[in-house]
């Protein structure tokens, strides 16, 4: 049986790796690369959107706040 709480904190660390320890393959791999996307767009592109006083790098910022929450609270929620 797995531990609810450390799906969740796994999934704290990046999103998905909670899901890797229950066992959610697809889950895992589609929390990777939609967290992996996001990093990329806030951190090495969101410099020119950040310099250029864009709406877009805050919008992304939010996005991958809600996809951390999102996987925690999904991993929390499947682990059996």
């Amino acid at each position: 049986m797995k531990n609810k709480k450390v799906a969740a904190l796994l999934s704290l660390l990046f999103p998905g790796l909670g899901h890797l320890y229950i066992g959610k393959y697809i889950d895992a791999v589609v929390f990777i690369a939609g967290a992996g996307v996001l990093w990329y767009a806030l951190f090495l592109k969101g410099y020119y959107l950040m310099m250029s006083a864009s709406p877009r790098y805050y919008l992304v910022l939010a996005a991958l706040i809600f996809v951390y929450l999102f996987s925690i609270f999904d991993a929390y929620r499947k682990t059996k």
